[in-house]
């Protein structure tokens, strides 16, 4: 598998599973078809690489104005996402106080969302600490309120909560002495447990099993099976994910579909011309033996990722499959999951269409000029008669 870097992050050139399920959307979808077109124009425009350099300076040398504008920036995509999705609503429980999971917490937006529509919760929270480059907490008064729990930690170091004893880890590993037995609040159940951690250029990650692809799939499955092994039956996950027509997009959500009711979530204030979207899963059924086959395929995924070698990790952490596995889950689920998706394309090519960058570049080539049409999951334009 060879990797590029682009300016929406890394692009995986892994040939036949994303681009068999590339060229279902294609079929399918009318909006992706443009999509694809308006990311290749943002690509080639030079413009496009000055303005996501920029946004990078900007995250990685905040001051302590720009980190409150984040906060309350992801404080209103929680919103936005609650009123599309009803994602943050606990439905009230006899049986016990409404309690959030948050990992990879800090700044703490979505948390301090989540509060707000269910004041009161119990809030904990798993991140990474300030002194290994995680953000602040900027959750106001949190140190003092008895009804927070946060645990500074590095999450994707947590062993035994992913299967493997920490004395069994061979003393070559570079990282031996830092994997943990501990499992943090691994004695309660959440109702509404957050994974939207990404991986921080700021995070110091010394030893190349760390390099940001695999450090990537490390950071996402330690937090599926944590939360897995915390959420409450019914209870309801919110998991950050990119680049939704690829294989491993389509894999997952395929997964999760297994054993809750999923919908997926894109902004419309922020992060537009970005590839990460959110997948809401509601009704999480966590007993079930799709939750439970999901679960140990995180966990191999994991253990591949920490402690292969080279490339040759069994096909596990690549996310090797053949032919026939791709076409079978498109069979049967491609159709939902082109409806799921089609909401989210459409955002993003929206905000690539109208950016400056791929604006000056589609114009010198005359694209899309015209009424506004929409592409539909039965391959059908919708109202108009040209693509937008």
């Amino acid at each position: 598998m060879a990797e590029l870097t682009s300016r929406t992050g890394p692009v995986n050139i892994t040939p036949h599973p994303t681009a068999l399920v590339q060229e279902y959307l294609r079929k399918h979808l009318r909006v992706f078809c443009e999509l694809q077109e308006l990311q290749r124009l943002g690509w080639e425009n030079e413009q496009g690489d000055a303005y996501f350099q920029q946004q990078r300076q900007r995250a990685d040398h905040a001051d302590a104005k720009a980190k409150i504008a984040f906060f309350d920036h992801m404080r209103h995509i929680g919103a936005e996402m609650d009123q599309a999705t009803s994602a943050l609503t606990i439905t009230p429980s006899s049986a016990a106080r409404p309690a959030i999971l948050d990992l990879c917490m800090a700044p703490g937006g979505f948390s301090y969302a989540a509060l707000l529509h269910n004041p009161t919760a119990l809030l904990y929270g798993i991140t990474l600490p300030p002194s290994q480059g995680g953000h602040d907490l900027l959750i106001p008064n949190w140190a003092s309120n008895p009804n927070i729990d946060v645990s500074f930690r590095d999450i994707t170091m947590l062993a035994s909560e992913l299967g493997v004893d920490p004395p069994t880890i061979s003393p070559a590993h570079p990282d031996a002495a830092a994997f943990s037995a501990d499992r943090p609040f691994a004695d309660r159940q959440f109702d509404l447990i957050f994974c939207d951690g990404q991986v921080l250029r700021t995070h110091d990650r010394v030893h190349a099993y760390r390099e940001s692809t695999r450090e990537a799939a490390r950071l996402l499955t330690a937090q599926l099976v944590l939360a897995m092994q915390r959420i409450r039956v019914g209870g309801t996950l919110v998991v950050l994910l990119h680049k939704a027509g690829t294989w491993s997009s389509l894999a997952m959500i395929h997964a999760v579909s297994g054993f809750a009711d999923v919908a997926l979530f894109k902004p419309t204030r922020a992060h537009r011309t970005r590839s990460s979207f959110y997948m809401v899963a509601r009704n999480v059924r966590p007993g079930s033996g799709a939750a439970r086959e999901a679960v140990d395929g995180w966990k191999a995924r994991w253990r591949a990722a920490t402690f292969g070698e080279g490339q040759d990790l069994g096909g596990v952490f690549l996310g090797d499959v053949g032919d026939d596995k791709v076409e079978g889950v498109l069979k049967a689920f491609g159709s939902r999951f082109a409806e799921l998706a089609e909401p989210v394309f459409a955002v993003q090519a929206e905000a690539l269409r109208r950016a400056p960058f791929v604006r000056g570049g589609r114009n010198q080539r005359g694209g899309w000029n015209g009424s506004a049409g929409e592409g539909r999951a039965d391959g059908r334009l919708g109202s108009g008669t040209s693509w937008r």
